[in-house]
C-alpha cells in the first residue's frame, strides 16, 4: 500500500540562486579589494591590539585604589579560666570555678580603602618604550599590507587580463587551422595533395583546440582568484572591462628606484621599531636588578560583638574591660568599634634570583642581534626584488615590440604560404610552420604586454610611488550588471 506522498521541502521548492554578474575594471577591482581587504583588517585589529597594549603599559604605574572587606564568626567553650590567641580576640581570662562553663561567641566586621602608588620603578620607561615601539611596528605593518594588497589586487586583474588576451589569440589560431583542414581535405580529393597533409591539418586543428581549452581554463582560474582577493561571494562572477593594454613606462632610474624603497618601505620601518622594542625589553630585563620603591595607604573601620554565654556559678572575665560573666545559664555581651589609617614605605632590592635576569638579558642581546640582521637581510631583498622588476619592466617593451614586428610579418607569411600551397608550389610544411609562429608570435605580445604591466605593479609596491594615489593613468569606470 504506497502511503501519499507529502508536501515537497522548502529547499526543493527554492530555485538555485543565480550567481551575480559583475564588470569591474582595473581601479574599480583596486577600490573593492582595499575595501574589502581581509587581511588589511586584520592589521588594522592588529594596531587596535598594540593600542591597547600601550595604554595598559600606561596604567600599570598609575595609583591603584581598593576596597578591602573582613568578616568573621568565632565561638569557642571553655571550662578552663584562660584562652590565647582567640581568632580577632586574642587573649581572654576568666574567673571559672569547679565546674563553671563558658560559651562564647564574636563577629567582627572590617571594612577599608587600600592605596598603592609606585614612586620608583625603574621598568617603567622600558615597559613604555617597548609598548610604543610595538605599536609603530603595528602601524608600518598595516602600510606594508595596503601595499601588497594593492599589488595582490592588481596582479591578479592583470593575469586576469591576460589570460583573457590569450583566448582571441587562439581563436583566431582554431579558425585559420580549420581553413587549412578544409583547403588540405580539397586538395587531397583532387588529387593534388598527400594523405599526410590532411592529418597534419587534422593534428593542428585539434592542438590548437587543447590551447583554446586550457586558455579558457586559465581565464576562470585568473577570475576566480580575483574574486577571491576581493572577498566576494562564491555565487558572485566577475569580468574585467579593461582590455590588456601596456602601461606607462617606468620613469625612475634603476638607482632612484632601489633608493625609494629603501627610504619609503613600510616593511623595513617595522623591522626598525621591532628592534626599538627588543632594545626595550633588554633595559627592562636590566632593570630587574634595579630597587623599586613604591607607597601603601589604608584606612578602615571595623566593628566588634562579643556574646558570652555562662553556665555554673557565675564568675567575672579580667580581660576585655572586665565584663561581668553571668550567673548560672545567663548571658552578657559587649560590642564596640574602631578606625585606623596608616602609610608604608616598600623598598624590594633584588639580590639573587637564580640567574634569571642574567639569562634574560642575555636572551634580550641576542634577538636585538638577530632584528639587526633582519634589517640587513630585508634590505638585501628589496634590492633583489627592484632590480628584479626593473631588468623584467625594461625587457617588456622591447618584447612586445619585437612580438608585434613578428605578428605582422607572421600573417603575411600565413597568407604567402597559402597561396603557395594551393598552387602546388609549396609544401604543407611550410604552411604549418608560418601559422605556427603567427600563434607563438601572437601569445608573445600578450605576454611581454603582461609582464610590462606586472613588473611595473612591482615597482610600484617596492617604491610606494602609487600607493597611495591609485591607478589614475586611464581613469576607468566601473561598470556593474546585476
Amino acid at each position: 500500500m504506497l502511503s501519499p506522498a507529502g508536501p515537497p521541502s522548502a529547499a526543493a521548492e527554492e530555485p538555485p540562486a543565480q550567481p551575480q554578474q559583475l564588470t569591474l575594471s582595473r581601479a574599480a577591482a583596486l577600490r573593492l579589494g582595499l575595501e574589502r581587504s581581509l587581511a588589511l583588517r586584520g592589521s588594522s585589529l592588529s594596531v587596535e591590539e598594540n593600542r591597547s597594549l600601550l595604554e595598559l603599559s600606561r596604567s600599570r604605574f598609575r595609583p591603584r585604589v581598593d576596597l578591602v572587606s573582613l568578616g568573621s564568626f568565632a565561638q569557642v567553650g571553655t571550662d578552663i579560666g584562660f584562652i590565647s590567641n582567640l581568632p580577632t580576640i586574642g587573649d581572654l581570662s576568666f574567673a571559672l570555678r569547679g565546674n563553671d562553663t563558658a560559651v562564647i561567641n564574636n563577629t567582627f566586621i572590617n571594612a577599608g580603602v587600600l592605596a598603592s602608588l609606585p614612586l620608583l620603578d625603574f621598568a617603567r620607561m622600558p615597559l613604555r618604550q617597548e609598548a610604543e615601539a610595538s605599536l609603530q611596528a603595528a602601524q608600518a605593518d598595516l602600510a606594508e599590507q595596503e601595499r601588497q594588497s594593492r599589488f595582490e589586487v592588481l596582479s591578479r586583474y592583470l593575469t586576469a587580463q591576460w589570460t583573457a588576451a590569450l583566448i582571441p589569440a587562439w581563436e583566431r589560431a582554431l579558425a585559420s587551422s580549420l581553413g587549412l583542414q578544409r583547403d588540405a581535405d580539397a586538395l587531397r580529393r583532387e588529387g593534388l595533395a598527400a594523405r599526410i597533409d590532411s592529418l597534419q591539418a587534422q593534428a593542428l586543428v585539434q592542438t590548437d583546440r587543447q590551447g583554446l581549452s586550457e586558455a579558457q581554463a586559465q581565464h576562470q582560474i585568473a577570475l576566480s582568484a580575483l574574486a577571491r582577493s576581493l572577498n566576494l561571494p562564491a555565487n558572485t562572477a566577475i569580468r574585467v572591462s579593461d582590455p590588456l593594454q601596456p602601461d606607462a613606462p617606468w620613469q625612475p632610474s634603476l638607482q632612484r628606484s632601489i633608493a625609494l624603497a629603501l627610504e619609503q618601505r613600510p616593511a623595513l620601518d617595522s623591522l626598525q621599531q621591532q628592534r626599538r622594542a627588543q632594545l626595550a625589553r633588554l633595559e627592562l630585563a636590566r632593570a630587574g636588578r634595579l630597587p623599586s620603591l613604591s607607597l601603601v595607604l589604608g584606612a578602615g573601620i571595623s566593628g566588634d560583638w562579643l556574646d558570652i554565654q555562662g553556665q555554673g556559678r557565675g564568675g567575672r572575665i579580667d580581660g576585655a574591660g572586665g565584663v561581668p560573666l553571668p550567673a548560672l545559664n545567663s548571658s552578657g555581651s559587649a560590642s564596640g568599634s574602631f578606625y585606623d589609617w596608616g602609610a608604608a614605605l616598600t623598598l624590594r632590592q633584588p639580590l639573587y634570583d637564580g640567574g634569571v635576569t642574567r639569562q634574560t638579558i642575555q636572551l634580550a642581546q641576542q634577538r636585538a642581534q638577530r632584528a639587526d640582521l633582519a634589517i640587513a637581510e630585508a634590505e638585501q631583498l628589496i634590492i633583489q626584488s627592484v632590480e628584479t622588476w626593473y631588468a623584467t619592466h625594461q625587457a617588456a617593451g622591447p618584447q612586445a615590440s619585437a612580438a608585434r614586428a613578428a605578428i605582422v610579418a607572421g600573417e603575411q607569411s600565413v597568407q604567402d604560404a597559402q597561396i603557395r600551397y594551393r598552387a602546388g608550389l609549396a609544401p604543407f610544411t611550410e604552411v604549418l610552420v608560418a601559422q605556427r609562429n603567427l600563434q607563438v608570435a601572437r601569445s608573445a605580445e600578450a605576454t611581454a604586454i603582461y609582464r610590462g604591466n606586472l613588473s611595473r605593479a612591482g615597482l610600484e609596491r617596492e617604491t610606494g610611488l602609487e600607493a597611495e594615489t591609485g591607478l589614475n593613468r586611464q581613469a576607468p569606470t566601473e561598470r556593474a550588471s546585476p
